[in-house]
């Protein structure tokens, strides 16, 4: 269809591809085209090999002719690399030095993929070297408490054995079209890795320009390269390290402060600056929301955020622990789960909200930041910014006068494929918070809005999707149903009516519903 994409047209007609973010970055719905012509965005930085290959990415492709595709043997991802060296930086970090004379054509601080043999387990992670010619590739691995790769990285994995690798990936590396211009870099446990390449890379084609470096941990042992950087600085005039540690004891000889707090004090104005960030999601956000704010260009502020560490193939019996959560319904399953009751209402909030009107110009300015935002967008995909302000005021409305106004999804079944975490849910709150402020509403109101929403992060917040729940029935959370609807809805797909008594395919993770006119038989 117009402007639609080889992904959605393949769900759409319920072909069960494997994906996850839906823009581009984690690789995982890979196919390939053997006749016909893909979309040069389809094909946006995947190595040379794999465009020969005609591999493409069907998010990302909106083809203009027909197009005969295939799905990829696993096999043919990876290339098979060697353990040259093994050396243990710290408690927590392992480098890794890989032979392998197949991924040479690489820019520093660019991911690859890494694959365990015996299962075809692969995680992913970022390149520490420059390009060179022995075929050497650096990676850094920290040692997660419940990471089983990690584990088996720092534990079984010894010099000489093979491993899979697949790439090279990602847009975060040095850009060398400006030889002048000064690089601010911020770093947080292995997000050095990738920093440490463009450093390196940097250095190598003699950038011009300063270089200051911010590398951020807990505490003074997570500042696992500190005596080398300090040997870069005393090296070169142009480098500048940072190190600094938040729970510093008063003896250390660090910066006792977080790297925002200090970019905060010594930069003024970035507009002249490339910003390069790695490390957690939650500093990459908010650094980079920083840095625009004084001045630094969009497209100057680099940085790649793994949607997903596995790439195609997972143990089946596994489960990933995103983070760990501390909460008396974590052993619930989701058919044992009980939605959280609806508040008292609060006429005080709904008058600071002038009746409405106010809330209209919020969720307006709050919307247009998510709709933007690299981490929270892609939940919004295929719905409308006017869409979502129009369900969200219907709810807040109910909540805050008790008026029966809003017939959606409670909040349990409308998130219950998005994987959320605790920081994610903070981060999309503080968004709201300012939105709140730039609007007037009191802080005392403020703070009792933000009481409401903590009643549903039992709902939202989760390490891996629930079932949905419809009718006192629990949908997988994977694949496709068919069911019929008790009440007219939209097709996701085409946005034409559909009535109650209808038949309807329905994609169970991302809660699309689509007609019979949409649903046609895939071709084999």
């Amino acid at each position: 269809r117009e402007e639609e994409t080889v992904l959605d047209a393949l769900l759409r007609q319920g072909v069960d591809l494997p994906f996850s973010c839906r823009k581009g970055s984690c690789h995982v719905c890979l196919l390939q085209c053997s006749k016909g012509e893909v979309s040069i965005d389809s094909q946006m930085n995947l190595s040379p090999v794999f465009v020969n290959e005609g591999y493409f990415l069907p998010c990302q492709c909106k083809p203009e002719s027909d197009l005969i595709i295939n799905e990829i043997d696993q096999g043919k991802l990876y290339t098979v690399a060697y353990v040259h060296k093994k050396d243990i930086l710290s408690e927590s970090v392992c480098r890794l030095i890989l032979e392998s004379d197949k991924i040479t054509d690489y820019k520093a601080g660019q991911f690859l993929n890494m694959s365990r043999p015996k299962d075809g387990m692969a995680r992913s992670y970022s390149i520490a070297n420059s390009p060179n010619n022995d075929g050497y590739i650096e990676l850094h691995i920290q040692r997660m408490q419940d990471g089983e790769l990690s584990n088996w990285i720092f534990d079984e994995l010894n010099e000489n054995d093979e491993i899979q690798i697949q790439g090279p990936n990602g847009n975060c590396f040095y850009q060398a079209d400006s030889l002048l211009n000064p690089i601010l870099m911020v770093a947080t446990g292995t997000g050095l890795a990738p920093l440490l390449g463009v450093l390196r890379e940097a250095i190598d084609s003699q950038h011009r320009g300063d270089i200051h470096l911010y590398h951020e941990g807990r505490v003074i042992e997570d500042l696992y390269l500190d005596s080398y950087l300090k040997g870069l600085a005393e090296k070169f005039d142009n480098f500048n390290y940072y190190p600094c540690v938040s729970a510093a004891s008063v003896n250390d000889p660090v910066n006792q402060d977080v790297a925002i707090n200090l970019i905060h004090s010594n930069y003024s104005d970035l507009t002249d600056w490339s910003v390069y960030l790695a490390g957690s999601n939650n500093m990459v956000s908010v650094v980079g929301a920083h840095v625009i704010s004084k001045g630094a260009l969009k497209s100057r502020v680099f940085s790649d955020a793994f949607d997903l560490k596995d790439l195609r193939v997972r143990n089946s019996s596994e489960e990933v622990t995103l983070y760990k959560r501390n909460t008396d319904n974590q052993s619930e399953s989701p058919s044992q789960y009980h939605e959280v009751d609806y508040p008292q209402p609060d006429l005080e909030i709904w008058d600071a909200l002038d009746h409405g009107k106010k809330l209209t110009a919020i969720l307006d300015d709050f919307y247009t930041i998510v709709y933007d935002d690299p981490r929270l967008s892609p939940f919004f995909a295929k719905i409308t910014k006017q869409r979502s302000i129009e369900k969200v005021y219907l709810f807040l409305r109910q909540i805050f006068t008790g008026e029966k106004v809003y017939f959606g999804d409670r909040p349990r079944n409308a998130h219950h494929w998005m994987v959320i975490s605790d920081e994610l849910f903070d981060y999309r709150e503080d968004i709201m918070v300012s939105c709140l402020r730039k609007h007037n509403i009191p802080e005392y109101l403020i703070k009792r809005w933000r009481a409401i929403e903590e009643l549903f992060r039992p709902d939202i917040v989760k390490d891996k999707p629930w079932n949905k729940i419809i009718g006192g029935v629990e949908i997988p959370v994977e694949g496709f149903e068919e069911l019929m609807l008790d009440s007219g809805t939209l097709c996701d797909s085409c946005q034409q009516s559909v009535e109650a008594g209808t038949q309807v395919r329905y994609h169970v993770r991302l809660g699309e519903v689509y007609c019979p006119s949409c649903m046609s038989e895939p071709k084999t």
